[in-house]
């Protein structure tokens, strides 16, 4: 059974943007804001960006639908986009319409790996309730964590965009004068937050516990589903993924604020074991991955895309993940 190891990194264009609210003030709606220091300086700016929990919610909707597609298993509330993720007890009974817990660990984590390839691929934690004013319900299973398959990271701008990051806040108006629906309050004004930047994009997967154990050493790495079965969920999350990153399918407010967005570059890496492109934030990014791949090569091979290059996003994107499905397939 093949192995591989998917890394992406890239810089990517997005303007006008609301894809991460973080609150709403009144009728003030605010852009989500980190702090990010700058090299050469090292003073420290707060700039827009997206959340990892937002990009992997996306990633993980794509994932549902794919694995449904094909005819794999996927628990009630993640085929709903809601990834909950057996959080708790109950989570777990209307995830899988099951009314008993497994007594051990390793078992809980077979069930839940075997009836969702969103919480195989994406992780979980398992953890019991206390209930105040009662007596601590008597848990057979109290803790278990299932680390994802699957790494992303915040969007931030990059280096060299970090001093001139803005963020504005836009008028808009709901204007209703004249009708018979809205007599008092014909006009409501209120405020909405975006951001434009050049941001950085990062995303790995690492598929050598796709469908199996991991909870004890002594059962880690155990396939939990059939070996076909495992294939076909790794090929699943790769596919997901090319879809997510292809649509952009991440974000939210995007009904009226669906962004403008344009990639200037990325690196794809496949590998037969963890190999990871460097980090966009400089521009050197590139270069760097090929002065990396020179001295540590795992049978890795780097797919570039440039803007002004002669082949297209999509064109570099799905040779990347052919040659990751290939590898799979054929070892």
């Amino acid at each position: 059974m093949g192995d591989i190891y998917f890394s992406f990194r890239g810089r990517v264009y997005i303007n006008a943007e609301a894809l991460n609210m973080v609150e709403s003030i009144g009728n003030y709606v605010k852009h989500r804001r980190i702090p990010v220091v700058i090299p050469e300086t090292y003073v420290t700016y707060m700039v827009p960006a997206i959340s990892g929990e937002s990009i992997a919610h996306g990633y993980q909707y794509i994932l549902a639908q794919k694995a449904l597609e094909n005819g794999l298993s996927v628990c009630n509330l993640c085929k709903h986009g809601i990834f909950l993720k057996s959080t708790n007890e109950e989570v777990f009974k209307d995830s899988f319409n099951q009314e008993t817990i497994p007594d051990k660990p390793e078992e809980l984590e077979k069930t839940i790996v075997k009836g969702c390839v969103v919480e195989d691929v994406g992780g979980f934690l398992f953890t019991t309730e206390k209930k105040e004013g009662k007596k601590k319900k008597e848990e057979k299973v109290k803790n278990l964590k299932r680390t994802s398959n699957f790494y992303v990271g915040y969007m931030i701008p990059v280096a060299e965009a970090l001093v001139n990051t803005v963020i504005e806040p836009q008028l808009h108006t709901r204007y209703a004068l004249g009708t018979k629906h809205v007599k008092e309050r014909g006009q409501m004004i209120y405020y909405v937050e975006i951001a434009s930047a050049p941001y950085v994009f990062s995303f790995d997967l690492d598929t050598r516990y796709i469908g199996r154990s991991t909870y004890s050493v002594e059962t880690a790495g155990k396939p939990i589903v059939s070996e076909e079965e495992i294939k076909k969920r790794k090929i699943v999350a790769l596919e997901a993924f090319r879809e997510f990153i292809t649509e952009m399918m991440f974000g939210a407010k995007k009904t009226r604020f669906l962004p403008v967005i344009d990639w200037e570059s990325f690196v794809a890496a496949v590998s037969d074991k963890p190999w990871t492109v460097p980090s966009p934030f400089t521009k050197k990014y590139i270069e760097n991955a090929e002065k990396k791949l020179k001295k540590i090569n795992k049978n890795t091979k780097l797919y570039i895309y440039r803007r002004d290059g002669e082949k297209s996003f999509e064109e570099v994107l799905f040779e990347a993940i052919e040659d990751a499905v290939k590898r799979i397939t054929e070892k």
